[in-house]
């Protein structure tokens, strides 16, 4: 469980990284240039600009992937639900991208399977820590065994 643990820290922290670079990015510069994108792409979107997908970009997959990190670290109880969520925040995001652009490219493909490795992985660690602990089974072992007791000796 541990490792499935610190995968899915380590697919957040850079999902959280990339998604506040280009999220900010696209703040700063609505128009985004920067980033090499045109106003082209936008054409038949509801955004004028690059401002407001940048915003979503940064609460939603940014913010959203940090507290979901943050929740694996600290072994929140419901950590695998936060997870998963923001897998499918994930995933939610890459489909409405590739329904309103029609681009798909390496990032894409990339959040892609990470949205698909945060669901799967997430669900798996939620079962697991569903499952209880098993003990083996303790046997009733006399302390005396073998020995004569007083009440044996008469």
């Amino acid at each position: 469980m541990k490792t499935i643990r610190q995968f899915l820290i380590a697919i957040l922290i850079i999902a959280a990284l990339t998604a506040l670079y280009i999220g900010f990015s696209l703040i700063n510069d609505s128009s985004g240039r920067s980033l090499g994108l045109s106003y082209d792409d936008l054409q038949g979107t509801p955004f004028s600009s690059y401002s407001t997908p940048g915003w979503l970009l940064v609460v939603f997959i940014g913010l959203g992937s940090l507290i979901a990190a943050w929740s694996c670290i600290q072994h929140i109880a419901f950590h695998p639900i936060l997870v998963m969520a923001e897998g499918i925040i994930f995933a939610i995001w890459i489909i409405i991208q590739i329904t309103i652009t029609g681009n798909i490219n390496f990032p894409i493909i990339l959040f892609a399977l990470f949205a698909l490795a945060l669901i799967l992985l997430g669900n798996l660690l939620r079962k697991k820590m569903l499952q209880p602990t098993h003990h083996p089974p303790q046997t009733h072992q006399h302390k005396h065994r073998g020995k004569k007791t007083a009440s044996h000796k008469k």
